[in-house]
């Protein structure tokens, strides 16, 4: 795609550790000047490129229609990273579920040397031997999908399905199950519940594996390269907005800044995180974490010149049931269920969580003037718009194509 609707788009690849792998000619178009706003948008899970691609023809489509007078100094960028969705999830797939050599087959290209634990976790999954020192075998080798550092204490309650006891993260993981094997229901065989939880388990280490990527490249990858195409001094205003796991990415490339790129002598303007699924106290300092005093990106709020927006909706399945429940081992102090609901809870759910408390607004039509203010944070209700249920597992944390989203990105800009 050489542009859209118009503007001119180009495409950011990175591999799994930041690395740039393609800069799709964008250094060379910003070098040679007259884009004035550039739009970065990123993915979260994916099933492919073309997904991600079809995302960004979309949501910029919208914009483009939105900018007016700015359009002609405006480009617009797709980040393209290897993250991925897991099979079961996809809205537009059979809705079946897959036999595990299916699963080790579609996740082999996100786990690149891992091939063959994936083929033997496959067989595992289908073949489901009653025998507990193979349930501890698949334990380990799903773990060892995980292999990207967390980056935020805050957001690490998973980690418990590491390092806890193999039946009780089967046992707990076959309760969170949406396809519950034929044990859970009530019949004697207690290793078909157990495998239930196992293909849980897998799924949540793949998650797990994508949200650490995430940071990872938001930080080592996409940071440092905004900062090379915006020196200071530099008339470029950049806007940041991602998307599931993509709105991780784009808030740790804020950490990739240089230390300087605070208030009007940073180059992000603005930032909106769409259905993030990462911590709400990512942004807070102190959080009601008693291990965590701060979120890992309290420091860097003054690294955009311009308004932050979560939005947020109940529907969203994925970050407001998944997100805190794969976390459930962790923590089991909590007074109540809604303790460790809230200590685990994702940007999606509620939007940002910290003190001072951030400005709530419900999600607004075309043409509406927020009176967005830099340096405000603000959480959007979305309930009214991000509401189609797409999936079981996601429910509607991937209905974003409204014009309402593109209109809050478009007004946060134009601070």
């Amino acid at each position: 795609m050489a542009d859209i609707a118009g503007l001119p788009y180009y495409e950011l690849t990175f591999a799994a550790d930041g690395t740039l792998t393609s800069g799709g000619g964008l250094p060379a178009a910003v070098a040679a000047g007259g884009i004035t706003n550039l739009f970065v948008f990123s993915h979260g899970w994916n099933d492919s490129v073309q997904t991600a691609r079809g995302l960004y023809r979309a949501m910029f489509k919208m914009l483009a229609g939105m900018l007016g007078p700015d359009r002609p100094a405006a480009a617009v960028v797709g980040v393209i990273w290897p993250s991925l969705l897991f099979p079961e999830d996809d809205p537009s797939g059979p809705g079946t579920p897959s036999t595990g050599a299916q699963l080790a087959a579609a996740l082999a290209p996100a786990f690149p040397g891992q091939e063959q634990n994936l083929t033997t976790m496959g067989t595992m999954l289908d073949q489901q031997p009653q025998d507990a020192a193979r349930l501890v075998q698949f334990h380990q080798l799903a773990s060892g999908l995980v292999t990207t550092p967390a980056l935020a204490p805050e957001d690490a309650g998973p980690e418990a399905a590491i390092t806890g006891d193999t039946s009780a993260v089967f046992g707990q993981a076959a309760a969170m199950s949406k396809t519950p094997g034929p044990g859970a229901q009530g019949l004697p065989n207690p290793f078909q519940a157990l495998w239930s939880g196992g293909k849980e388990v897998l799924r949540s280490m793949s998650y797990y594996e994508m949200k650490n990527r995430a940071g990872v490249i938001g930080r080592a990858g996409l940071g440092p390269l905004l900062a090379s195409l915006a020196p200071a001094g530099s008339p470029l205003r950049i806007h940041l907005l991602g998307h599931s796991f993509g709105a991780r990415l784009v808030s740790f490339a804020l950490t990739g800044l240089p230390a300087t790129a605070v208030g009007g002598a940073s180059p992000v303007k603005s930032l909106t995180l769409i259905q993030g699924a990462f911590s709400h106290f990512s942004f807070a300092r102190p959080t009601p974490c008693r291990a965590v005093p701060a979120g890992a990106l309290a420091g860097v709020l003054g690294r955009v010149d311009g308004p932050l927006l979560s939005t947020f909706t109940a529907a969203d399945r994925a970050v407001g049931w998944w997100y805190p429940a794969a976390s459930m081992l962790a923590h089991q102090d909590a007074q109540s269920l809604a303790d460790l609901d809230y200590q685990w809870g994702g940007m999606g759910h509620d939007g940002f969580q910290q003190s001072p408390a951030g400005v709530t607004v419900p999600l607004q039509p075309q043409g509406h003037d927020y009176g967005f203010a830099a340096g405000r944070c603000y959480r959007l209700d979305a309930n009214k718009i991000i509401c189609q249920n797409q999936s079981a597992f996601s429910g509607a944390h991937s209905d974003i194509q409204h014009p309402e989203v593109v209109w809050a990105v478009r007004s946060a800009a134009a601070v």
